[in-house]
């Protein structure tokens, strides 16, 4: 099953509703989202609501599930 996420305003389609951190950086990154695999990921778990989610954590995502990746250095 195709989920249509959307990392930093880009979709970004995956397969499977289960992944980590680092998997959908990397699904970013291989469909030409202009991030690194060392930026920091941050759920928008609600409106103006976000959390990091850490490389190695699962979880669940569905379609227009929303991510923010951002260098580690960046103090926004």
């Amino acid at each position: 099953m195709e989920c249509r996420i959307r990392v930093n305003e880009r979709v970004v389609k995956v397969t499977g509703k289960h992944h980590t951190g680092a998997s959908i950086k990397q699904a970013a990154i291989a469909q030409d989202v202009s991030i690194a695999a060392d930026f920091v990921l941050s759920i928008e778990d609600r409106p103006r609501k976000t959390r990091i989610v850490n490389d190695e954590e699962e979880i669940r995502v569905m379609d227009e599930t929303c991510f923010v990746a951002v260098a580690d250095d960046d103090n926004s």
